[in-house]
Order: C-alpha cells, then sequence, then structure tokens
C-alpha cells in the first residue's frame, strides 16, 4: 500500500492482508481498513469516480454505515480489556499526557485507540486505528521485512491526526496523548530498523569476505536482500553512492551465491540458489482436506492447477529411453514431502511452481483452466495437483512486474544485469531471471494473462500455497484416472522415518 500504488495494487495487497486476518482466532472485529481507513477509502473513490461513478454515492454510504457498526463494536469487545489495562496504569503522570501511556504495547495502544469512543471517529482518527490495527495483525504472521513499509503508513496517519488537533476537552487530549505515544513508538522502531538494516549489511558483507562458507554467503546475501526490499519499496532512502555501494556489494554476494551446491533432486540455476539461500525453497506447502471451502479465505480466490509428467529416464549417452511409471516422487517433492526442497525449472514468466487457473470465478473457466494444465501430462502416472494461495501469498501481475523490472534495472544496474545473465531466458519471450527480480520486492507470485479466461501463474515459495490432498493420475491416455492423497503419502514418510504423531499440516 504504498504512496504509488495504483488503486488495483492497494486492493490485491489489502486482500493479502484481509486473508491474514481471517486465519487468525480471537480478533474483536474484521479487519477495519477497507471500510475505514482514508487512504484506501480516496483511493477507491479516485476509481470509482474514472470507472464507474453510477456506484460511488451507493459504495461511500455502505463504508460509512459499516463505519458506525465497526465503532460500536471496538467499544464494545475492549470493555473488558480496557479494565484489565487500567489496573496496572502507572502511579503518576497525566492520562492526557503521551508519558501515561509509554509503558504499554502497541497491541494495547490499540484496545486505547478502540475503545475511546466519542459517538464517532474523525477520519484522522479511524486512519490511526486502522493502519495500527493492520500492523500489529499483520506482523503476527507476515516476513519482518514488511513492517517497515506498515510502520511508515502509520506514522503518516499520526502526523496527520497530530497536526490537525489543539484540543481543549479532557476527551480529546487524551485521544492526542494516545497518539502521540503511537507516534512515539513508531519513530523509535523505524530508526531502530533503519540502523539495522544497514548495519547488518555492512557486517554480513565483511564477514563473507573474511570467508566465503556457505553460511556466511546466505546470511550475507538475506541481509542485502533485506536493505534492496527496503529501498525497492520507498521505505528507506540512500545517496546515489550508497545506492551505487549497494549494487556493488549485491553483485559480489551473488558471485559467491553462485557457486553455492543445490540438491541432488534440484535444478544447478541461479534461481535454485537464489530462493534456497532466501529459505523460500525450504517452506512447506499447507496440505488441506478440502481447499473449496478454504477459497473465500483466499487473496486469490481460485483454484490452481498444476501438472507433472513421469520424469525421463536417460541413458549413459544422456538419451531418453523410457519414463518413470508415474510422477508421484516429484509431487511429493513439490509438496515438501520428506522434507525436500523445492525443484525450480525454465519459465516462461520466472522460474517456479506454475499453476493454470480462472481468471475469474466462473466455473467454466475454472474447467478451462483445469483442462489447460491436464495438457501438460498426456503420459501415462502423470499427476494433477488443485491448489490455492493462501494469506503468505505477495501477489503481482506480469504488467506490473515489467514496471518493477524497469525499476529495478534503474535503481541497480549490475543486479538486473547479473540475474539477466546468470539465468537468461531459455526460450523465445522466456523471463527465467523474473522470479529472483520480484522477490527482491517481496513477491513470491505472479500473474501472467495468455488467454481468455486463463491465467498462469508462477509461485516461488510454497508457503504461499494450500494444496488439496486428492490427486488425479492418468492411467490411459484416452483420460480414465487413479486417485492419491498427499497427506497418506506424508503420513507414510514420517512412520517410514521413525516420526511419531507427525503433524498433518491438514486444514479441514
Amino acid at each position: 500500500m504504498g504512496p504509488e500504488e495504483t488503486y488495483k495494487q492497494k486492493e490485491q495487497k489489502l486482500k493479502e492482508y484481509e486473508s491474514i486476518s481471517k486465519q487468525q482466532k480471537g480478533n474483536d472485529t474484521e479487519l477495519a481498513y477497507r471500510d475505514m481507513n482514508t487512504r484506501f477509502l480516496n483511493a477507491e473513490r479516485e476509481q470509482l469516480e474514472t470507472t464507474d461513478s453510477k456506484r460511488l454515492n451507493a459504495v461511500m454510504e455502505a463504508h460509512k454505515q459499516q463505519k458506525l457498526k465497526i465503532e460500536a463494536a471496538w467499544h464494545k469487545n475492549t470493555t473488558e480489556k480496557m479494565k484489565d489495562l487500567k489496573q496496572r496504569a502507572p502511579k503518576k503522570g497525566s492520562e492526557k499526557t503521551a508519558e501515561y501511556y509509554a509503558g504499554y504495547s502497541m497491541k494495547e495502544l490499540e484496545v486505547f485507540l478502540k475503545n475511546n469512543d466519542r459517538g464517532g471517529n474523525s477520519d484522522e482518527y479511524n486512519a490511526v486505528a486502522t493502519d495500527l490495527e493492520l500492523l500489529n495483525r499483520v506482523m503476527d504472521s507476515a516476513d519482518a521485512r514488511e513492517g517497515m513499509g506498515l510502520l511508515l503508513r502509520l506514522k503518516e496517519s499520526c502526523d496527520n491526526y497530530l497536526k490537525s488537533r489543539s484540543p481543549f476537552s479532557s476527551s480529546g487530549k487524551i485521544r492526542k496523548a494516545i497518539i502521540a505515544q503511537v507516534s512515539i513508538k513508531v519513530n523509535a522502531e523505524l530508526d531502530r530498523q533503519r540502523d539495522d538494516y544497514a548495519n547488518t549489511q555492512k557486517t554480513t558483507l565483511a564477514a563473507m569476505q573474511e570467508e566465503a562458507s556457505e553460511e556466511k554467503v546466505t546470511t550475507a546475501f538475506k541481509a542485502h536482500h533485506n536493505l534492496m526490499y527496503q529501498v525497492l519499496n520507498g521505505n528507506m532512502t540512500l545517496t546515489p553512492e550508497e545506492m551505487e555501494k549497494l549494487d556493488s556489494d549485491m553483485e559480489e554476494v551473488l558471485d559467491e551465491l553462485g557457486k553455492q551446491k543445490v540438491d541432488a533432486d534440484q535444478s544447478k540455476t541461479l534461481s535454485t540458489k537464489f530462493f534456497n539461500a532466501l529459505g523460500w525453497a525450504g517452506n512447506e506447502p499447507r496440505l488441506a482436506g478440502n481447499i473449496s471451502s478454504a477459497l473465500k479465505t483466499s487473496p486469490h480466490g481460485r483454484k490452481l492447477y498444476h501438472t507433472i509428467n513421469p520424469l525421463s529416464i536417460y541413458n549413459e549417452d544422456g538419451k531418453v529411453v523410457s519414463r518413470e511409471k508415474d510422477a508421484l516422487v516429484p509431487t511429493a517433492q513439490l509438496a515438501g514431502i520428506g522434507g525436500k526442497r523445492m525443484y525450480y525449472g525454465i519459465g516462461r514468466i520466472g522460474k517456479g511452481c506454475y499453476t493454470a487457473a480462472a481468471s475469474d470465478s466462473s466455473d467454466q473457466n475454472d474447467e478451462a483452466a483445469r483442462q489447460d494444465s491436464w495438457k501438460y501430462g498426456q503420459n501415462e502416472g502423470a499427476v494433477l495437483m488443485t491448489m490455492m494461495l493462501n494469506e503468505h501469498a505477495r501477489i503481482i501481475s506480469w504488467m506490473d512486474m515489467a514496471k518493477k523490472k524497469e525499476d529495478l534495472q534503474a535503481k541497480f544496474p549490475k543486479v538486473f544485469k547479473y540475474l539477466f545473465k546468470a539465468d537468461p531466458p531459455t526460450g523465445s519471450g522466456f523471463e527465467d531471471y523474473l522470479t529472483m527480480m520480484a522477490a527482491l520486492y517481496g513477491y513470491n507470485t505472479i500473474v501472467y494473462n495468455e488467454k481468455p479466461g486463463v491465467d498462469y501463474l508462477t509461485t516461488t515459495d510454497r508457503k504461499a500455497l494450500t494444496m488439496d490432498r486428492d490427486l488425479f493420475i492418468r492411467t490411459k491416455r484416452d483420460g480414465d484416472y487413479d486417485f492419491g492423497d498427499l497427506i497418506d503419502m506424508k503420513e507414510a514418510e514420517d512412520a517410514k522415518h521413525g516420526k511419531k504423531n507427525g503433524k498433518k499440516n491438514e486444514e479441514e
């Protein structure tokens, strides 16, 4: 939800954050950002004025009514929590001063804001409350890198409120004091994170230069990746000299990363080494009993289909002599069964796990996507997997990624050139390097619309995938099927290695 994002991009990011919130238990209300945050509401208003002005008044009125319901629920649901918080209030100081709230955490300050009801909150007040709610919920589940961007949004809202208020009443002074303390904590955390990202990049580079062990190269890579993520997303500003230095330093780290070994069942490409070091290749997907019931919580909201053909068997001369009887071994690898890391093969929109999905919610296009995926598994023993994107997905369209690619080339030309040359296009129109570039911005999934009704996606972090346990296994070329079960396969693998009561990682 950066300052230069389009409404469509803000909407996609919000869906991802709403998906995180819906997975959490014990929240007092649903995430209120969509109905009460002026940053999002203003973007939506501008979008509707351009594309659907007839609906504008109705949509804004619906947000207004929802706002009143949420504010009432906030006040009601935080009453008991407020009693507990006030019982351990400081012995000195006035509740009209920011100092009074210094001992409370950000989550506790959220309770203070939600409970302080004056019969209708201002837009500026609710901007602070919803940005704080968003930060607290998202950072319970998201990657730590995402925190700085959310803190900056919260800082902006705090600044807007504090500049616009000079209260005379006691209740007004209390509200301003709470937000002043939120602002103090936010600014302190931003300073801490800026220093940490910059210092960690320098110290890990020095350690790698002294000894280029796998551990130190990996640590340096993550530190450089984290700093570049913040810069590319506009969360940190470097001088031109610092930008050039970071570009050269990351190039040096990538050069050492390229010397790393990969697993026997992984491709020997920079993408594999990149995502191994980042940790995404080792993340496991979620295995589910029925993903249809979970689709409503998905930030993408469509079933994904992935097909694997049986692997070819080669002779000593490198010629294909036969095929494996089925594709269950690579299927298990993709599902993370046995702790195996992900395979990154060639890619038209970057290396990763390729899936087909309907471009809308129609059953007709869903079946078209399923059949489109099956065409890549014509041999007997081919496996069709069904999955969806979950709350860990960070999604970008291929069109938007094309602009990010230009941005990367302008800001970090050496890194751009290195990634392009290390994993060059493997075919006409292919961009094998693209998912590495997307990862520098924090995205793990790219969506590409190639044909009417069907989208292609590539995902690089299995944690973003929820896989249906049911597998379709082709038994004849004319389309007869057998069935497999991912959760049964996982339990059998765990039993084979003596794991008792292994975690099913199952969602019913």
